[in-house]
């Protein structure tokens, strides 16, 4: 007789071990402030989350210890950032079925973007992302069907939004387009390379800023409403104040 035992628990992702490490409040918060992609001392992220200097190097080591960081050595000082693009995009799935503990802002008649959009690791979320994402849609640039996206290759290739193409997108091994779940409700904005090079391009055109270096969150400059209006639709309501 041959008794079937199951798999063994030696084999398979150990998806317990990285639950723990990010099951930690304060580990996970440190690794969401490294979602931008800009490394950071561990005395920033110590700032950042609110924690002494030595707390924040015993969180870090067993986060580098775990595969989740990698740590860079400049002379005297360390610097963190995530081991992959692939921590950003768990940290990113299991935001979107986490509770939210952001309290209720106060209804406003024409809601600002300024406390609402963020880079999600190196593209754009928030109220902002999920608008410009929209906006690809409704100009046949991209399209969802059920939980696949896809790019017009063609439409936008013709178009060239911002001067980005396409072409050099496909020979890397990153998704062009796929759909990432917003931390501002039921909707989703677009991750992947195509998402990163417009964020990208936002950025150098100074349509975009960051409340400050360390920070994820942006909004659009005065300049940026304007190119933001005429290329995509985007409102001067939908998007909130400038800067």
């Amino acid at each position: 007789m041959v008794i079937d035992m199951g798999r063994s628990p030696e084999f398979g992702p150990d998806i317990a071990t990285v639950a723990q490490l990010l099951g930690d409040r304060t580990r996970a918060l440190m690794v969401g402030e490294l979602t931008t992609g800009q490394p950071l001392s561990a005395s920033s992220l110590a700032a950042l989350v609110g924690i002494s200097r030595p707390t924040a190097s015993e969180h870090l080591g067993k986060l580098v210890e775990g595969g989740i960081l990698h740590v860079e050595r400049v002379g005297r000082h360390a610097y963190y950032r995530l081991a992959s693009h692939d921590v950003a995009v768990a940290l990113d799935a299991l935001a979107s079925v986490a509770p939210d503990l952001t309290p209720s802002a106060p209804p406003a008649q024409c809601p600002s973007v300024l406390s609402e959009t963020r880079t999600c690791y190196d593209h754009l979320g928030g109220k902002l992302g999920v608008a410009l994402t929209e906006a690809l849609q409704e100009q046949g640039l991209i399209r969802r069907d059920a939980q696949q996206w896809d790019v017009e290759f063609e439409t936008w290739d013709k178009r060239r939004p911002l001067g980005i193409t396409c072409e050099p997108l496909r020979d890397s091994r990153r998704p062009i387009v796929r759909g990432c779940a917003d931390w501002s409700g039921p909707s989703h904005h677009i991750a992947g390379g195509l998402a990163a090079a417009l964020t990208q391009r936002l950025f150098s055109l100074g349509w975009l800023t960051r409340a400050s270096k360390d920070d994820r969150t942006v909004a659009p400059t005065r300049v940026g409403l304007a190119g933001l209006r005429r290329t995509f639709g985007l409102t001067l309501c939908e998007l909130g104040p400038a800067r």
